[in-house]
């Protein structure tokens, strides 16, 4: 049998026949490795990522395998990734943190980062479905991964999903909604590249009422809300907000688009 594997601490024991792998502190066995363990081995460490498949009848630190993963997927549904995977059969299960790093520097990559948790079953010999949905991703590279916890605090890591995140083909302002309005509405407008955005509210008049965006922006699909009670003095003789149509600009590099609203109070 060929086992691929990479510490990442000091490695106290080795060894193949039987199999019986033992770390000081955690051990990461390399994405496609087969760890196949015979019946009474061992594999220890206090944390053990396996990003190949596990089989036989070998134990993790004398205790059995707190879950047996059978899948784990990522997709994408607009700007939202859900996740779902299934287990086959559950061990004092406490639950799975969901854990997400980005990718925007393939050769400096960004740090884990906990972004949701799914309660576990319990123990249970019985198959279970689980799912989770990281809402709102901006553009660009993701890895997930579960962190499966046992109810004793110990944990193991899954291996990893990717998912991408398109940036839009083109740039565009889209109609706010709702509208007509009354005192609030949204604003959704989406960028195909990185650049310094503005987005301001003008009345018929052409006068500025409210600057709603003024920074850089990433590439993707981006909401604002305007409020109308903002726009402040001089389009009512009694102060505030007035009824009537207004303008909303969105300007970035040389591209711009406007479009028009209704205000009813």
């Amino acid at each position: 049998m060929k086992t691929k594997w990479r510490s990442l601490m000091n490695i106290a024991t080795v060894c193949l026949f039987p199999v019986c792998i033992c770390a000081q502190s955690s051990m990461e066995f390399q994405s496609g490795t087969t760890i196949e363990v015979t019946t009474g081995a061992d594999i220890c460490a206090d944390t053990i990522t396996i990003n190949g498949s596990y089989s036989g009848g070998g134990t993790q630190c004398g205790g059995a395998l707190p879950i047996e993963l059978v899948s784990f997927t990522a997709s994408m549904n607009k700007k939202n990734v859900v996740l779902t995977w299934q287990t086959a059969t559950e061990v004092n299960n406490y639950g799975f943190e969901i854990e997400k790093k980005s990718m925007k520097d393939e050769l400096r990559s960004m740090k884990w980062e906990q972004v949701g948790f799914v309660e576990g079953s319990g123990t249970t010999p019985s198959p279970k479905q689980y799912s989770f949905v990281d809402k709102n991703v901006n553009t660009g590279k993701y890895l997930y991964r579960l962190k499966q916890i046992d109810r004793d605090g110990k944990f193991i890591y899954s291996h990893e999903a990717e998912v991408t995140i398109a940036a839009p083909k083109e740039f565009s302002l889209l109609q706010n909604y709702p509208n007509p309005f009354n005192p609030t509405t949204v604003i959704n407008y989406q960028l195909p590249i990185s650049g310094h955005v503005t987005l301001k509210v003008f009345d018929p008049l052409g006068r500025e009422m409210t600057t709603l965006v003024n920074e850089m922006k990433e590439a993707g699909k981006h909401s604002v809300q305007l409020d109308a009670t903002l726009f402040g003095n001089g389009i009512s003789s009694k102060g505030g907000y007035a009824s009537g149509i207004y303008f909303y600009q969105l300007v970035t590099g040389e591209k711009t688009i406007v479009k028009k609203m209704v205000l009813i109070k």
